[in-house]
């Protein structure tokens, strides 16, 4: 009786016949998917120019609300009842109404808007102009390519810069400010804190034009 031959499968990885590796070519779906459309390019650039706009949106009607209640609401009573009683509701008041943290805030939010707004014109310019990336940016360029949250820290260095105004002025904008002194301060203050958000090389240009005026007067 002739013995069974034994079945030997093909070996793992088995190779073509030929013994030459064919090349996978690659596929239409992958070279899409790696090379974004025009069109998909153009609705994440309005998508990101929404959402930009929608937070410095924001925050503009934030710092309408809080000037509101520096300007409305006295902190007087709420500071002291905090003296005799703590309550979280007294001390939400105060903090949003009392001079100088109110105006802390009123620094933040400046400075925030500033920075969506120099983002939203930075990039909007190098759409249209098609700049490089790789290009050589100056100061400007990159303080309004930076986000806008990076801006917003350097509005402490403004409400730094008023404490130590009326340290040295020895002003009683604290202990009884009144109405006309607040809206001066405020409006001063966050003026200083949107440009310092916007851009903060342009007071190099408003010094360098105080110089000119300054030296064509003399």
């Amino acid at each position: 009786m002739e013995a069974s031959k034994p079945v030997i499968g093909k070996p793992f990885g088995h190779m073509p016949q030929s013994g030459v590796i064919s090349k996978q070519e690659p596929n239409s779906d992958d070279q899409n998917r790696q090379e974004p459309k025009p069109d998909d390019q153009k609705r994440t650039f309005r998508n990101y120019h929404f959402v930009i706009a929608l937070l410095g949106s924001c925050a503009v009607v934030v710092w309408i609300i809080m000037f509101s209640l520096g300007m409305l609401i006295d902190s007087t009573i709420h500071r002291a009842s905090l003296g005799v009683n703590f309550t979280l509701s007294d001390f939400i008041i105060t903090v949003l109404t009392f001079t100088p943290t109110n105006i802390a805030i009123l620094c933040l939010v400046s400075s925030f808007t500033g920075g969506c707004a120099s983002l939203l014109v930075i990039s909007k310019a190098q759409k249209i102009l098609g700049s490089d990336k790789q290009d050589k940016k100056t100061d400007s360029h990159i303080y309004m390519s930076e986000n806008p949250f990076t801006s917003m820290l350097r509005g402490v260095l403004v409400f730094f810069a008023f404490l130590a105004g009326v340290f040295v002025t020895g002003s009683t904008a604290f202990s009884s400010p009144t109405a006309q002194a607040y809206t001066q301060a405020a409006g001063v203050v966050s003026m200083l804190a949107f440009i310092v958000g916007y851009d903060p090389s342009l007071f190099k240009s408003l010094i360098s034009i105080a110089d000119k005026v300054k030296g064509g007067g003399s």
